[in-house]
């Protein structure tokens, strides 16, 4: 992870590389399993616990993801962490 290049205190950016990759996918995933449900990013964070600001930097690939997250948001996302992982992993 690397400071943000716009300078924002407290932010991180990806650094990149193939990890960058599948967390890309990832948040593609957390996205898409979050609009079939018809709820908002604010919603979600309501349901796991993560916040809002963290849930919006990880589906667009801003942030890499912690197991504790992927369990948080897996869970409210009625599935397993594994099932998130094989689908990034595509």
């Amino acid at each position: 992870m690397k400071p943000r290049e716009d300078g924002a205190p407290g932010r991180w950016r990806n650094a990149g590389g193939m990890a960058n990759e599948v967390c890309v996918r990832l948040g593609q995933r957390v996205r898409e399993l979050r609009t079939q449900r018809g709820w908002r990013q604010i919603d979600l964070a309501a349901h796991s616990g993560v916040n809002k600001t963290m849930i919006s930097d990880l589906e667009r690939g801003e942030r890499d993801f912690c197991l504790k997250t992927l369990d948080a948001l897996a869970d409210a996302l009625d599935t397993v962490p594994s099932a998130l992982l094989r689908a990034a992993g595509r």
